[in-house]
């Protein structure tokens, strides 16, 4: 199936929905904005796991990865992702944190003595 990845999740997996739908799909190594095709390789209730098999569009922000080994490793996913791009995957991850599983809303006095910027390195690599 054809997906445009919409965010990062959890551990670096690219988080997708079915075209149409509300339906989640989670794939490896894919990256906000990156246009692919999939395939099933898991279903479970609410969501389904895909590997990528072609990317179609790379995703807006693409850099090499400083890794030779990035592309098989497995520990480093979002390499080839510019360092701008990761902290703004970073500050969505933990506003997603904050207001779903904290139960803070947008405008929830006191937001923004808990959510804090995301403080970039010095060194990236």
């Amino acid at each position: 199936m054809e997906l445009v990845c919409e965010s990062l999740g959890f551990k670096g997996k690219g988080i997708c929905k079915v075209h149409g739908t509300c339906f989640v799909v989670i794939c490896d190594r894919a990256l906000p904005g990156e246009r692919f095709l999939g395939c099933v390789t898991r279903r479970k209730g609410s969501y389904a796991e895909v590997t990528k098999i072609k990317t179609l569009t790379p995703h807006r922000d693409l850099v090499e990865a400083p890794c030779e080994y990035a592309s098989y490793c497995g520990g480093c996913k979002a390499q080839n992702l510019s360092y701008e791009a990761q902290l703004r995957a970073k500050d969505e991850q933990v506003h997603e944190l904050i207001t779903h599983v904290g139960r803070f809303s947008d405008n929830s006095p006191g937001l923004e003595t808990v959510l804090k910027a995301i403080v970039p390195c010095d060194i990236q690599f």
